[in-house]
């Protein structure tokens, strides 16, 4: 389930990464040849065109992810000799938490807003990042097994690559940092291809197989 998910996060953001990007350009603008910065896109896309992809993959991910949450809220998976049912727990916070992202940047562009509400949003789920983080980190075995090190620090590089994504939204649509909307495409990429797409690939061919 978690290489699926991340298979589309990883999508997704590099999606949104590229419609958003822009270059600033100097044109010449009015008949007293004064020069001003223009935002022009690379890529040309309508909102609601945007706002769709958005709109399909959030839904995707708070209804697969609340269908996981259903079946395995009553079991503990260690007594079956998988994955520990706080772990899959997790994985089932994350992918809600992106999946309102989503739906809260779906929203933000078919209601035209301005996005402070998501930016509000972006703050607890960067708090919840943080804390995976720690959390991850404080599991690690030094004496223990390799494998298992590498699990939980694989874990929190993956927690702290969406903290890097959440809290520049918060930058950007809570504090309205106007130098974060000529970052943030480029980071949502990053993130995207970092934190979500190659570890889908490698999940989902056996390659990373300690999720």
């Amino acid at each position: 389930m978690l290489g699926i998910a991340l298979l589309v996060v990883g999508i997704v953001l590099v999606h949104n990464g590229i419609l958003f990007m822009s270059n600033t350009k100097t044109v010449t603008v009015g008949a007293d040849g004064k020069e001003t910065e223009k935002i022009v896109p690379l890529v040309v896309a309508s909102p609601k065109s945007i706002a769709y992809f958005n709109l399909i993959v959030g839904a995707l991910l708070v209804a697969g992810n609340l269908i996981m949450l259903a079946f395995h809220a009553p079991m503990d998976l260690r007594a079956e000799g998988g994955l520990p049912s706080y772990v899959i727990f997790q994985n089932i916070a994350a992918g809600l938490v992106f999946g309102i992202t989503y739906l809260f940047i779906a929203g933000n562009l078919m209601l035209k807003l301005d996005g402070r509400s998501f930016g509000i949003f972006s703050i607890g789920a960067s708090i919840f990042a943080v804390v995976m983080v720690i959390y991850n980190i404080a599991q690690v075995d030094w004496n223990g097994p390799v494998s298992d090190g590498n699990t939980f620090m694989a874990l929190a590089f993956l927690w702290l690559t969406w903290f890097v994504l959440w809290f520049s939204a918060v930058l950007q649509f809570t504090f309205k940092m106007k130098v974060m909307e000529k970052i943030f495409p480029y980071i949502s990429i990053a993130v995207g291809v970092i934190g979500a797409f190659v570890p889908a690939i490698l999940l989902l061919t056996g390659v990373w197989g300690l999720l």
